[in-house]
């Protein structure tokens, strides 16, 4: 089995849903059940790859499918349902029909949160993470050399009844203000003494698209500590409001009103990708190498490609921007 990791940063807000609340919130997004940090279920990873990746086979019905098939008469007169052949997609995702299922090659994780976008009252914002969330990542291959060291020997700031602090370079944001505290919504952060960890900021910058809007990850980087990160990406999410509107008389319902959880833009996400020998059972692509299939993935998964998560698509939300890493001494 071939591993690699996949990078996703969002474009533009994105829901994927946890189903109705009794809260506050109707319709929160999917978090881990322990820490509250938000995820991105492997089956959304998966589904939405699939959808948007090219079926090339006619299904009859006007619309396009991964594999053929044909009927096949057996000895006793009884017809079974054959591969005749399978597409790239089948290939990665698997088959898309009942009559002949089989997995595909790529096996998603679920995509964790590395990196959370939060108001700052200089600088506009921050990006936030902590010991928890990077030592996860260095655990699951993310991160490696000067970067996982760095880590591995990482102190958890302090939550002090009267004081919080914060690990962040001396004058993060470049503003020649106060250099020993950060405010983040309304809490203030004292500079703790650590260290701050260069070589994992410079690991952080390299998973971002390039370009001058991510270029800034390292003097906005702020390490928290885990209970303070779980409360940001608790609480600091954007609440959009809803209205359900009548197909009738063309306005809202009575009682339509609802609220919707969404995770920001420009959230850093990571999921672990696998991969195995093709499953295809026979055709151009059975027995296809792991490593084959994971570099045809990366070679279609590019910066310059965007690829919709989630809900609500066709009100802009889940555009994200998803990268495979190279893979380690390549």
């Amino acid at each position: 089995m071939q591993t690699r990791i996949l990078h996703l940063v969002t474009r533009t807000p994105l829901h994927v849903g946890a189903g109705a609340s009794v809260g506050a919130i109707d319709q929160p997004i999917q978090r881990e059940r322990h820490t509250g940090f938000p995820v991105i279920p492997a089956s959304s990873l998966k589904g939405s790859f699939a959808d948007q990746w090219p079926a090339t086979h006619d299904n009859g019905k006007g619309a396009k499918q991964r594999i053929a098939t044909e009927d096949k008469p057996k000895a006793d007169g009884t017809i079974v349902k054959v591969l005749r052949e399978a597409d790239e997609c089948a290939w990665l995702f698997g088959s898309d029909t009942t009559d002949l299922p089989f997995a595909g090659s790529l096996l998603f994780s679920e995509a964790r949160l590395l990196a959370f976008p939060i108001r700052s009252a200089r600088g506009s914002y921050a990006w936030i993470t902590c010991p928890l969330m990077l030592q996860r990542a260095a655990r699951d291959g993310v991160f490696s050399g000067g970067a996982s060291e760095e880590i591995n020997y990482l102190n958890e700031p302090e939550d002090m009844e009267s004081e919080a602090y914060a690990i962040f370079r001396e004058d993060p944001l470049g503003l020649g203000a106060d250099k020993r505290r950060l405010v983040l919504e309304e809490y203030c952060f004292t500079r703790d003494r650590s260290a701050f960890p260069e070589d994992t900021a410079q690991a952080l910058a390299v998973l971002v698209p390039k370009g001058d809007l991510f270029r800034s990850i390292t003097k906005r980087l702020v390490i928290l500590s885990n209970g303070m990160m779980s409360h940001f990406a608790t609480t600091a999410c954007e609440i959009a409001q809803h209205v359900r509107i009548s197909d009738e008389t063309g306005t809202a319902e009575p009682g339509g009103l609802f609220n919707q959880e969404n995770l920001p833009a420009d959230s850093l996400f990571y999921s672990v990708l696998n991969a195995t020998k093709s499953r295809v059972p026979s055709g151009t692509f059975h027995g296809k190498p792991a490593d084959e299939a994971l570099d045809v993935f990366a070679a279609r998964v590019t910066e310059e490609i965007v690829f919709q998560f989630g809900g609500d698509a066709s009100t802009g939300l889940g555009f994200c921007t998803a990268t495979l890493c190279p893979r380690k001494g390549a």
